[in-house]
């Protein structure tokens, strides 16, 4: 299943406030990001292929857009839980639009 969603990525250093509070920032993310995943959950071990679509491409670290990323994707029902994913591969695209695709695939047993 393939999803694309119209925010820009949010770097994992724009989440936490402290060890334990979410950033007013990343709040509006969830919610944001909640709005174009709405998927039936897929149960099991997966795999994730992410497309970072974003403006400034010289200076953001494509690792640091996946972890939060994937906590929404659990928070919204996607997927069961982060620990499920076994593969991801990530890709950052220089574009003067900002938005992210995700395409998660069901690993066989």
């Amino acid at each position: 299943m393939q999803i694309k969603v119209n925010v820009k990525a949010l770097s994992v250093n724009q989440v936490w406030c402290g060890k334990r509070f979410k950033t007013a920032k990343y709040k509006q993310y969830e919610q944001d990001c909640g709005w174009f995943i709405k998927m039936p959950m897929i149960k099991g071990e997966v795999k994730i292929d992410y497309k970072f679509y974003i403006k400034h491409f010289s200076t953001s670290d494509i690792d640091n857009f996946i972890k939060p990323f994937q906590d929404i994707l659990v928070k919204n029902g996607a997927i069961e839980d982060d620990s499920k994913i076994l593969k991801i591969t990530a890709e950052k695209i220089k574009s003067n639009e900002e938005y992210i695709e995700v395409e998660i695939t069901k690993i066989s047993p």
